[in-house]
């Protein structure tokens, strides 16, 4: 038995957004719009919010959501009164209107609400409607049930959860990505891929996902360099539609200890989701895959070889084919390694045991202990990089 939730609605297409924006009344007339902190591509939003004589305030959102601000915004929202909530932007932004259209009904403190730190309390009310509008294609929040926001209290990202706040109406305009630079592309599109990736290696997972995950792998795998490089419509749009298929994924399967260890180390570094999960993605792969050996799961291998064939377009594509097209997939990317932002070994124990209490690591395919995580955060360090890499090819 399975059960799977997405989006009430959702608009894909180039020229979406501008085909959509009658929706908008059937939700009331009071608008609370959250964008980024540059609000270009919401310009349409405005404008016909003024034209249909609605009442508005726009809230702008710089770097990722805090708890401490949406305390804040929440507070404002709840003087404001207003009857949806429309985000539009990256991401956090995407994830700081559904957090703000799940608490501004529901009194008390977020600490009330969210997982680890807070006390994980469900919604009592039920959040305002929420339209979800991204601007770049990684996160798939248009279509997940959770926010990801930053404890900086607890040097931690938590989730704020609850099948209650998938978005009513999710618009997916590729045109919105035009323009990104390469390596904000880069990021969203490997944050898309591990979504895809953990869901469908985790530990529960279900025929809808694996359909999802494979259309997702194939498109992104096609489309990830073009998008990025050569700014390419076709590939922006199977960006976008790989992304959205990633949320969907996260939302009805499992992840897996990259976003465990992503989770962990968010809270302690000025990086890019995205990119964490992006370099920690191949060394989490290669661990997994020794410990299916070790154990003799042959589930969890023949998977991890499905992977590889829908990364690579070869039917006879080993296990390790799917871990050096990652591999090269990021060099070819050139995005940061982890450890110009700080990273480095004295945060290593803390945060493998954080990440063994994180939800995400729950789905990996595999328990993995505190020495498989400081294996792979050494790693991502640049310290034993061929470590596992070549045990996985010699055992193949």
């Amino acid at each position: 038995m399975f059960q799977f939730m997405t989006s009430t609605r959702i608009v894909f297409g180039e020229g979406a957004l501008n085909n959509s924006l009658s929706a908008f009344n059937q939700f009331g007339y009071s608008v609370l719009l959250v964008t980024g902190k540059d609000s270009t591509r919401s310009e349409p939003i405005i404008n016909y919010i003024k034209q249909q004589n609605m009442r508005y305030q726009q809230v702008a959102v710089h770097g990722e959501p805090l708890i401490a601000m949406i305390e804040e915004m929440a507070a404002m929202g709840r003087k404001f009164r207003p009857d949806m909530v429309i985000a539009i932007g990256g991401g956090s932004v995407l994830d700081s209107g559904k957090a703000l259209a799940a608490l501004i009904p529901n009194q008390g403190s977020v600490y009330d609400y969210v997982e680890v730190v807070g006390r994980n309390v469900p919604l009592q009310a039920k959040p305002l409607p929420f339209i979800a509008i991204p601007t770049t294609a990684g996160t798939g929040s248009e279509v997940s049930k959770n926010a990801v926001l930053r404890s900086a209290q607890e040097n931690v990202k938590v989730s704020l959860r609850s099948p209650d706040m998938l978005p009513d109406m999710a618009i997916v305009d590729p045109t919105l990505t035009y323009g990104m630079d390469p390596v904000s592309s880069a990021c969203c599109g490997m944050d898309a891929f591990s979504h895809l990736m953990e869901a469908y290696v985790c530990g529960d997972p279900n025929p809808l996902t694996d359909m999802i995950c494979e259309e997702g792998l194939r498109r992104l795998a096609g489309a990830i360099i073009p998008a990025c490089e050569d700014d390419d419509p076709r590939a922006r749009s199977d960006m976008a539609f790989a992304a959205m298929l990633g949320g969907m994924a996260l939302a009805n399967a499992k992840l897996g200890a990259a976003h465990g260890l992503a989770s962990a180390l968010g809270g302690r570094l000025q990086a890019p989701h995205g990119l964490i999960t992006a370099q920690l993605s191949p060394f989490v792969m290669q661990e997994n895959v020794l410990a299916a050996r070790e154990a003799g799961r042959a589930d969890v291998l023949n998977r991890y070889r499905q992977l590889a064939c829908l990364l690579t377009g070869r039917m006879n594509a080993e296990i390790s084919d799917g871990i050096t097209w990652t591999k090269r997939t990021l060099r070819r990317l050139n995005l940061p390694a982890v450890s110009e932002y700080g990273f480095c070994d004295t945060m290593f124990s803390d945060v493998a045991e954080d990440a063994m209490l994180s939800n995400a690591i729950k789905g990996n395919p595999l328990p993995l202990n505190k020495e498989r995580l400081l294996g792979i955060l050494e790693q991502i360090c640049g310290c034993c990089d061929t470590r596992v890499d070549q045990t996985a090819i010699e055992n193949e």
